[in-house]
């Protein structure tokens, strides 16, 4: 397990107390308790690389690894020796982890229009590769080389997926303001290197999103979704054109496709966003991908 797990091993008093009965973290915490004093990060946030048993068990693991592949390896190793006598002193079965097609953010679970949505710096160039993901050369740099990598991931959902559905004519229509606003304040956000909070109320300057049925295609509404937006704080900006496109099925109530793409330059600056060397101005690109 890789992650940021600080919420499930309070260290605050108050945090604490609002968590000793989640099941969730009295199963870290077990882990926690175990973890040698020196791979702990104790006190402090608890981010890395963990390896544990079904019931908690400390296998290996600890904070900060993640950016060397080298040492990972070496402790995936001490854990599945480790694991190979918890199993045979347990009676474990060693199955296999299942596989699932897809992991959602439990904010996201069990809503009715849900978007994965992707950021990532776009080419300033002919020989720029900002925009890049991920290359091998990548592995074995140390963990800040992350940001570096210029790409993101994030997840939104909606409750009603017809706020997304314009009127049978072929009249183009506004998108609810407020769905339309959430949307900007929420994930039109500069954090494909880092973290960065929402825009307030007050940052939004201009958000317009209109939505036209084009055409029909094998009993399916085809739509087209064109706008722009503004969102500028004191210390950072980004000013998209939105472009979009979906297939809604009226016969079963549901979109089949649903694409929203923006594209635009950002500026600035927040605080754990890591762009203190690359203030801009810079295209960015975001898209929401309707989850399956």
């Amino acid at each position: 397990m890789a992650e940021e797990v600080f919420f499930l091993y309070p260290e605050n008093p108050l945090a604490l107390e609002q968590r000793k009965n989640d099941p969730r973290h009295r199963f870290f915490k077990r882990y926690g308790d175990a973890v040698p004093a020196k791979d702990w990060n104790h006190p402090g946030t608890k981010q890395g690389v963990y390896m544990i048993g079904p019931d908690a068990e400390y296998l290996d693991g600890g904070h900060g690894i993640s950016g060397n592949a080298a040492v990972v390896k070496e402790r995936l190793q001490k854990a599945l020796e480790r694991w190979e006598a918890l199993r045979a002193e347990k009676g474990y079965a060693n199955l296999e982890v299942p596989r699932v097609a897809e992991t959602r953010p439990p904010e996201v679970i069990g809503k009715n229009l849900v978007f994965r949505v992707f950021l990532r710096d776009l080419p300033r160039g002919e020989t720029d590769d900002s925009g890049r993901r991920f290359r091998p050369s990548d592995i074995g740099r140390g963990w800040m080389s992350f940001v570096d990598w210029a790409w993101n991931l994030n997840w939104i959902a909606f409750a009603d997926p017809k706020a997304f559905l314009p009127g049978s004519t072929k009249e183009e229509e506004p998108l609810d303001p407020a769905v339309l606003a959430r949307l900007c304040r929420t994930v039109l956000v500069d954090n494909v290197r880092g973290q960065t909070p929402h825009w307030r109320a007050e940052d939004l300057k201009e958000a317009r999103l209109g939505m036209r049925r084009l055409a029909d295609e094998d009993g399916d509404w085809v739509i087209e979704y064109r706008g722009a937006a503004r969102m500028e704080s004191a210390t950072q900006s980004y000013a998209p054109r939105l472009y979009g496109r979906g297939r809604w099925d009226p016969r079963d109530g549901r979109f089949r496709s649903l694409e929203i793409v923006a594209i635009g330059d950002r500026s600035g600056k927040g605080v754990f966003n890591q762009r203190s060397r690359d203030l801009g101005p810079a295209p960015m690109g975001i898209a929401l991908v309707l989850s399956p």
